[in-house]
């Protein structure tokens, strides 16, 4: 006797967020349509979502047909890990995204609708019943000795100081608060010194010495609500693109944002981009820049942290590689 097909599509959501789930309650009804049962997941905190998903989906394997991850690229990035873990187990579930968050760079990447939950839902149903598809992801090693893995982009440079100052700003949605904080970190510039070790796709291994303000790591092609830095981003090739503006004024950064909302900024001499399978990037010595007024003390940068999809891996040194085909996707 054959077994039966797995009807269930757990939905994970925010339960503190209503745009979440008033998404989770229209979605039901399309999954009802298409002959599957949705069941609703959420919990107070992060980690305790994290540990609910990961039991519910080893204890009903066989009955879960895929995990949708209801939110914006943080919930994403936080259903993704789980399906990684329990990948890496034997344990293969589809991933499916319906945007309900306020920075929504994975799905409009993907072209999944982010303001029509019915049609994102109906992506779902589709690709439930058309022939798997896989998208890469980035593992992400962090000198603290974490992992993760990431979907869109790991930022290690201004972008990764852009994203914490962003994410203290609750009150502001994204793009906006991306935006003043990108200002605000520009006008308080400092670069840094790195060492890259990366790795092409020709396999050829290469180590640089490079000073640079942005600095990241993209598997798709925007971030901080669609500030496109790889407009030709494909997250099936098998690679990623490592990303770097150079040492610049913050006049000269200020003019070159017009240039990456326009997707004009490719052959700019600030900019590099390079495809790798994996790269390794060290900073250097603590920097320092002057405190505002005569005669004070220099004022110290804290220790970088990486932040991928938006939130806060861990500190550099890190290193970053291309899981190819990493999860079945439903979009």
């Amino acid at each position: 006797m054959a077994t039966p097909r797995p009807r269930d599509i757990l939905l994970v959501r925010n339960g503190d967020s209503p745009l979440a789930r008033d998404a989770c309650d229209r979605a039901r009804g399309i999954f009802h349509a298409g002959g599957y049962h949705a069941v609703f997941l959420d919990a107070p905190s992060a980690g305790e979502l994290s540990e609910a998903l990961t039991d519910t989906v080893r204890s009903r394997a066989l009955h879960v047909a895929a995990v949708v991850a209801v939110g914006g690229d943080g919930m994403a990035h936080l259903v993704l890990q789980v399906l990684h873990e329990v990948g890496q187990q034997g344990v293969d579930v589809a991933f499916g995204l319906i945007p309900a968050g306020s920075g929504n760079d994975l799905a409009r990447f993907c072209g999944i609708p982010t303001r029509d939950t019915e049609r994102a839902a109906g992506r779902v149903l589709r690709g439930l019943e058309t022939p798997a598809q896989h998208m890469d992801l980035l593992a992400v090693d962090c000198a603290d000795g974490t992992s993760h893995v990431c979907a869109t982009t790991v930022c290690l440079g201004l972008d990764a100081r852009v994203n914490a100052r962003a994410n203290r700003w609750t009150t502001i949605r994204v793009p906006a608060k991306y935006a003043v904080a990108l200002v605000w970190e520009i006008m308080r510039l400092t670069s840094r010194d790195y060492t890259i070790d990366y790795t092409p796709p020709d396999g050829a291994r290469r180590v640089v010495d490079r000073r640079a303000t942005f600095l990241s790591v993209a598997n798709t092609s925007s971030y901080g609500g669609g500030l496109t830095i790889v407009p030709r981003a494909d997250h099936r090739d098998g690679r990623a693109e490592l990303f770097a503006v150079s040492d610049a004024r913050p006049l000269r950064l200020l003019f070159l944002l017009p240039r990456l909302l326009l997707q004009t900024h490719e052959n700019l001499a600030e900019i590099a981009l390079e495809p790798v399978t994996s790269v390794t990037v060290v900073p250097h010595e603590t920097v320092t820049r002057p405190a505002s007024g005569s005669g004070t003390r220099a004022e110290t940068l804290p220790p970088h942290v990486a932040h991928g999809d938006g939130e806060p891996l861990g500190p550099l040194p890190v290193r970053v590689r291309i899981l190819p085909a990493a999860v079945r996707v439903l979009f």
